[in-house]
């Protein structure tokens, strides 16, 4: 038990390290993490947490309760009315931290988590994120929606105005709303300057509502030797911008990116420098969006959607051309 304490010591002082470089500088001299209690739970400046578990638990727990000082501390949002933006921002920090302190390198860090949401919002089960911490009718509703969706809002932020913009907001929200006690609106004023995109649709679906994401490859044709046909449907009621990703037979990819017109702009990502803005932006209300892609269909090998795993599509099985059954 000592040696698993000595050891998370300085995976804690990394974590401190990395979270104060991206989200904001922890404002008091001290931190304490305490042996006790019954699982885990944050306090002002101190946390307790039980020895059960080995070191990755260990130091699972401590960073998602030290994080706690962020958004439910120097923050300090109101935790009955917004528990989202308390356990879903903590949760959502805590695993990106883990990612880079443990240096797991993981593709898409919220994977997991994402699945939690989906199986909860695929449930029948769901509410949406503004119910009342104490209302929710059922404590596995809670958690899933507070903690996972709550986390998966943010991941999906960062994917609809792209990563730049987004840890920048990320960074503006601490520094202006420390100590203050922001709302949601606070939160995507901060977000749509940064961005310079509208947000309003977003806030209102994925927070007061129990709508799910689910877009799909309806179909791809052959226009011409130069270019294909791709028609994208949206069957699920959430609308998102999309990501649509070509391999060819050489092994290379080609990156296309359709906005909604209800973002009044489009995201930029140094992360994916060669991705193309289509001609046209999807309208929200249109259940299918029909693009023109330059390339020629004989060197097409796969089309996917969402290549980089980070929207909640509640069925996945529709997002790639050809499908499993037509390869």
């Amino acid at each position: 038990e000592d040696d698993k304490w000595k050891k998370v010591q300085p995976l804690t002082v990394k974590a401190f390290e990395y979270v104060n470089a991206n989200f904001g500088e922890y404002v008091y001299s001290d931190y304490s993490i305490i042996e006790g209690g019954d699982g885990g739970m944050e306090y002002p400046m101190a946390t307790l947490v039980t020895a059960r578990g080995d070191l990755a638990g260990l130091f699972g727990v401590i960073t998602h309760e030290s994080i706690h000082s962020w958004y439910q501390g120097m923050l300090a949002t109101n935790e009955s009315k917004y528990p989202w933006m308390d356990e879903g921002f903590t949760s959502y920090v805590e695993y990106l931290t883990l990612d880079y302190v443990l240096d797991l390198k993981q593709p898409h860090p919220l994977s997991r988590i994402q699945g939690w949401y989906i199986q909860m919002a695929t449930s029948g089960l769901a509410e949406p994120l503004t119910t009342h911490a104490d209302h929710y009718k059922l404590n596995k509703v809670y958690s899933a929606s507070v903690y996972g969706k709550g986390a998966i809002f943010l991941d999906q932020l960062d994917y609809i105005i792209g990563n730049e913009a987004f840890m920048r907001g990320m960074m503006r929200y601490y520094d202006e709303w420390k100590l203050k006690h922001p709302t949601p609106e606070d939160f995507k004023r901060i977000m749509e300057k940064e961005s310079g995109l509208e947000l309003d649709w977003y806030f209102e679906q994925f927070v007061g509502t129990i709508n799910t994401v689910d877009y799909g490859i309806k179909s791809v044709e052959k226009k011409n030797k130069q270019s294909i046909e791709v028609v994208l449907v949206r069957t699920g009621d959430m609308p998102m911008p999309l990501d649509v990703q070509v391999t060819l037979v050489d092994g290379s990819t080609k990156n296309y990116y359709i906005p909604l017109a209800i973002m009044r702009g489009e995201k930029t990502d140094s992360k994916y420098p060669d991705l193309m803005t289509v001609s046209e932006d999807w309208p929200w209300t249109s259940p299918e969006f029909t693009v023109c892609l330059d390339v020629n269909l004989k060197d097409v090998k796969t089309i996917v959607v969402d290549p980089s795993g980070r929207l909640a599509d509640v069925n996945r099985k529709d997002n790639t051309y050809p499908t499993v059954n037509e390869k």
